[in-house]
């Protein structure tokens, strides 16, 4: 953008070459004309992000300069994860090179991944306004963060456990006997957050049938319920114990606090 004029954004990864291959040069504030090619991305390597920019003199030359940066970083639930002013100077400038973008000479300002905020998505805007003093100052330009940003985890209880349920036939009477000791889980972030429930006990009456059937409902923190159905047990005798993992949600919310009941199934 040519100072306080918005430019087209678009974002891509960058490589770091191994030598300078744009003439680049040190400059003063007040002789910086354009802001461009500002993008962020995640660096698994390094457990760190980077938030890119470059500037250009009136000749359309990449330069190096000294300059602040106001940053901050809301994801797709509206919350501020990230908000801090960055000092650059032209250490923080490189060579850097894309398949989109080509080779670019742009500012590199690490944000380690500890000082972002857990939230509720792993989407969001990261905001950033580059200035000088009062020598230059554009206005603020966002980017995307796609599936990078930190999620809280959520916490599960299974009531009552253990607990036992007991599965009756179509006249009433109990068939079988299913004592559930232990539940775990397993949280799945990337991408569309899911948690894998998986519960195990023994059966301690009943003959070996086709299946057991077992319902159970999950509630959020505010008693809703967010996902109920069944599990059926194959062939199971007296005395086996059984490990099941058949209970999967999806569009789990991070940081929630869910609830598992089990109860017996009602033909």
């Amino acid at each position: 953008m040519k100072k306080v004029i918005a430019a087209v954004l678009t974002v891509f990864m960058f490589s770091l070459c191994g030598c300078s291959i744009l003439p680049t040069a040190i400059t003063e504030s007040n002789n910086i004309e354009t802001l461009k090619g500002w993008s962020f991305q995640s660096n698994p390597g390094t457990n760190d992000y980077s938030l890119f920019f470059g500037l250009l003199n009136g000749n359309d030359k990449y330069i190096a300069a000294d300059v602040d940066v106001d940053i901050r970083i809301v994801n797709d639930a509206d919350e501020e994860v990230y908000s801090a002013t960055k000092s650059v100077t032209s250490k923080d400038f490189g060579d850097y090179e894309s398949q989109v973008a080509g080779k670019q000479y742009l500012a590199n300002i690490r944000i380690p991944a500890s000082d972002i905020k857990s939230g509720k998505s792993n989407n969001g805007t990261v905001y950033l306004t580059v200035y000088k003093d009062d020598d230059v100052r554009f206005d603020e330009v966002n980017c995307t963060a796609l599936y990078c940003l930190p999620v809280a985890d959520v916490q599960l209880t299974a009531e009552g456990l253990p607990v036992e349920i007991k599965v009756k036939g179509y006249d009433g009477s109990t068939e079988s006997v299913i004592n559930i000791t232990d539940v775990s889980y397993v949280y799945e972030k990337e991408y569309t957050p899911q948690l894998k429930i998986i519960f195990s006990g023994e059966k301690t009456y009943g003959n070996s049938s086709s299946y057991d059937i077992i319902s159970y409902k999950l509630y959020d923190s505010n008693g809703y319920l967010i996902d109920s159905s069944n599990v059926y047990l194959n062939s199971l005798s007296a005395g086996d114990k059984f490990k099941d993992d058949s209970i999967v949600v999806y569009d789990i919310t991070p940081g929630e606090n869910y609830t598992l009941q089990f109860a017996e199934y009602s033909w």
